[in-house]
């Protein structure tokens, strides 16, 4: 007798007996369009939980519309792929910082827009910010991830900044600025002691403060 095999959309064939399944080849597209569909759905888990401990394999499978099978055609484990919507989201968090420094030609205008931008991440997609600045990075990897330069925002920082102020020493200005960034985000949506400035105004004290301007 011959048992009753069924293929799923999500390339995997399933038997009706005991044995394992047995990967079916994709389509020509479609591997890269499912494993788009994992890393999409797992960078929405992350932007609504906050807590990479909450997305499990189970919820990005439905979140995707596929099997929590069709994961692992795409990536060794659930850290994996989560490392990989960490990345996605640092990247995305890089772009708004370097569109910003490239919207200014002037070096006091350039750093204002890139603190701005960083602000304006944050109120966009609050819980992502803090998913990207908290989670680990995981040396588990699938075929194929590069890893995202996450010193990509700073480094443009630290350019803007030594054009602001070439006598100084612009890297650890710009860990300073990027510090009290990182304070007004975190610490902005809790109860102050004190009402806070609006994002403007505490980028202007920031750069007052630390270049003069």
């Amino acid at each position: 007798m011959y048992a009753c095999q069924v293929i799923g959309y999500d390339g995997v064939m399933a038997s009706s007996d005991t044995a394992p399944p047995t990967r079916v080849r994709n389509a020509r597209g479609e591997g890269d369009r499912l494993r788009e569909q994992l890393v999409a759905a797992a960078v929405t888990l992350l932007e609504q939980e906050g807590d990479e401990a909450h997305v499990s394999v189970r919820a990005i499978a439905k979140a995707a519309g596929v099997s929590p099978t069709a994961l692992y055609l795409h990536f060794p484990d659930r850290d994996a792929l989560v490392a990989a919507a960490v990345d996605r989201g640092f990247a995305a968090f890089n772009a708004a910082i370097v569109a910003a420094a490239r919207s200014e030609e002037d070096p006091l205008p350039r750093v204002r827009a890139m603190g701005l931008a960083y602000l304006d991440f944050v109120e966009r997609q609050p819980a992502l910010y803090v998913v990207i600045f908290s989670a680990r990075r995981t040396t588990s990897r699938g075929p194929g991830d590069g890893l995202v330069d996450r010193r990509e925002a700073l480094d443009a920082l630290v350019e803007a900044v030594a054009a602001a102020r070439p006598d100084d020493d612009a890297g650890q200005l710009a860990l300073s600025l990027w510090a009290g960034l990182h304070g007004y985000a975190t610490l902005h949506a809790r109860p102050p002691v004190e009402r806070w400035p609006s994002a403007p105004a505490y980028v202007d004290r920031l750069l007052r403060a630390h270049l003069g301007a």
